[in-house]
């Protein structure tokens, strides 16, 4: 197999990895808009008009089953209000417009990437890779702010303690998220333009062994 043949790849390989770009754009896109229109938070749990209400003070003379309802209901608020905690400060660490800016920049960096990798453009390379860096940032900076945010949320909850360092692994998978695709990028790039015209070196001379031991 001569290393012309070897190049010759079935353009669905890029046109995959265009896809997947697209369902990353798409993807960039919908989180600006939920995260404009719902916040950091999000829907969750306290999302549908049943946060706990501050259960006030321990009456003495109440009865066992209205003391298990008030630890009950204090732990509910207790939990609540870490939880609101977290969220604020998320608000104050700007997770939302860093997550914002970073999606837009995807998107304009991901439209043009699409384009090339769909047509095996020489420049998907290039854009591959810018795609990827901006990934990589984007992810990394966000799981570096959010982790210890998130570690502290989790150690206020009872038992979360114990899987706080979950948090913390989110900086590293991350990172390797954004490099997996800057790799993927230069993989499949090579396939379609790596280089064919390979020089001779010293070891490919034609030497003309006879001729020189006539002359001797």
């Amino acid at each position: 197999m001569g290393l012309e043949s070897m190049n010759d790849h079935s353009p669905w390989w890029a046109r995959i990895m265009a896809i997947l770009f697209g369902l990353i754009v798409l993807g960039s896109a919908v989180n600006i808009f939920y995260m404009e229109y719902f916040g950091v938070a999000g829907i969750n749990h306290y999302s549908f008009g049943n946060e706990p209400e501050e259960p006030g003070d321990y009456q003495q003379n109440a009865s066992s089953e209205e003391q298990a309802e008030y630890n009950r209901s204090l732990q509910e608020w207790d939990e609540f209000l870490s939880y609101q905690s977290m969220i604020d400060e998320f608000e104050e660490a700007n997770v939302k417009e860093i997550s914002q800016i970073f999606a837009a920049l995807s998107i304009i960096i991901g439209i043009p990437t699409i384009a090339f990798f769909w047509v095996q453009d020489k420049k998907m390379l290039h854009f591959g890779i810018a795609f990827g860096v901006v990934k990589l940032i984007g992810d990394v900076l966000n799981a570096y702010i959010s982790s210890d945010i998130i570690a502290q949320y989790m150690e206020s909850v009872p038992g979360g303690a114990d899987y706080s360092w979950l948090a913390k692994t989110s900086v590293f998978s991350s990172g390797c998220c954004g490099i997996f695709f800057i790799a993927i990028a230069v993989v499949v790039s090579n396939m379609y333009h790596a280089t064919r015209d390979i020089p001779e070196s010293g070891f490919h001379l034609n030497v003309n062994l006879t001729s020189n031991l006539e002359q001797e």
